[in-house]
């Protein structure tokens, strides 16, 4: 059974894409249909695309991997932060700064900065410097504060990215096809969805769309790490899902009962078999065969019979 369910995409909205004049062909694969001069996504690919992602960022999580949540538009932003903090990851929602994974130590520098202004403000090194001074120290920690908070706790590469278009993403995508790093990315119908891993063909323009794929991509961590999980499927499919299991059940067991049958068939057809046999030895008289006949009879049952006569044949057969 799918992660989503087919309503819940349909309430988002996921199913929109952008306007005919502003797409791109690698996304054909996913277009259903055009509306009103605005591409239709195909909602039963997306589900497929989701559970395929769903599947590989479960895997990632299970090996111990981190995740960096990236999504610095407007729509995407409260999403990606609401989706690190649930399951304890890292997130990039103001502005992705070049080199934050090619550069990395860099990036830690910058972080280390931050926190030693943190500490000058709680030791009182701020009381004893000039204000300008001071008012330049904390203009610097919020610009910092501002741009790296999400990735503060990052003390080394993350093992997968979540990101949000990936036309506004283009720097992070290509910092992590240098290091190897496997790209999910949520693709409407103007991007290319080969600058990704693993495609979510759905709209990300709107705020409840991106909310319901980066948070149905969360639950593959939360499930894994005990997080909370937020549940995207109707009492309609789980309804269905129960029936189905209860079906496979049902055909086990026949199955089972079946076996149990033909085994006790055989049992009782090979039992026959042998009571026919016993019963055939016990009915032949072979006192009124002729000598050829039983010699022939002794021959099949491998018994010689040179210079034997009638009686001793008799008597041979018979033991």
């Amino acid at each position: 059974m799918s992660v989503v369910s087919m309503n819940y995409l349909l309430e988002a909205g996921v199913h929109f894409g952008h306007q005919k004049r502003r797409w791109n062909p690698k996304m054909g694969e996913y277009i259903y249909t055009t509306r009103d001069d605005i591409y239709i996504i195909d909602l039963q690919k997306t589900s497929k695309c989701i559970d395929k992602a769903y599947e590989a960022l479960k895997k990632i999580a299970e090996d111990g991997g981190k995740v960096l949540f990236v999504g610095t538009k407007k729509q995407a932003m409260e999403a990606a932060e609401e989706s690190a903090v649930r399951t304890n990851m890292y997130f990039v929602n103001e502005r992705w700064l070049g080199g934050t994974l090619t550069n990395f130590r860099t990036i830690r520098s910058r972080v280390r900065r931050m926190e030693e202004i943190e500490k000058m403000e709680e030791d009182g090194t701020f009381d004893l410097l000039p204000k300008k001074e001071v008012i330049g120290l904390k203009k610097e920690y919020e610009k910092l504060n501002k741009n790296l908070r999400g990735i503060r706790e990052m003390k080394k590469l993350p093992q997968a990215l979540v990101i949000v278009d990936p036309k506004k993403e283009e720097i992070a995508i290509k910092e992590a096809r240098i290091l190897n790093i496997p790209v999910f990315g949520v693709v409407d119908t103007n991007c290319d969805p080969d600058m990704v891993d693993y495609v979510i063909p759905g709209n990300d323009d709107a705020v409840r769309s991106v909310k319901l794929l980066i948070g149905a991509l969360t639950n593959a961590i939360a499930e894994v790490n005990g997080n909370e999980v937020i549940d995207y499927i109707t009492e309609e499919d789980k309804a269905k899902k129960e029936k189905n299991t209860k079906k496979e059940v049902k055909k086990e067991n026949k199955k089972e009962v079946k076996k149990e049958v033909k085994t006790e068939e055989k049992k009782e057809a090979v039992e026959e078999k042998k009571e026919v046999k016993e019963e055939v030895k016990e009915t032949v008289d072979y006192s009124k065969k002729t000598v050829a006949e039983l010699k022939e009879i002794a021959k099949s049952k491998n018994i010689s019979t040179t210079g034997m006569k009638k009686a001793e044949i008799i008597e041979a057969l018979s033991k």
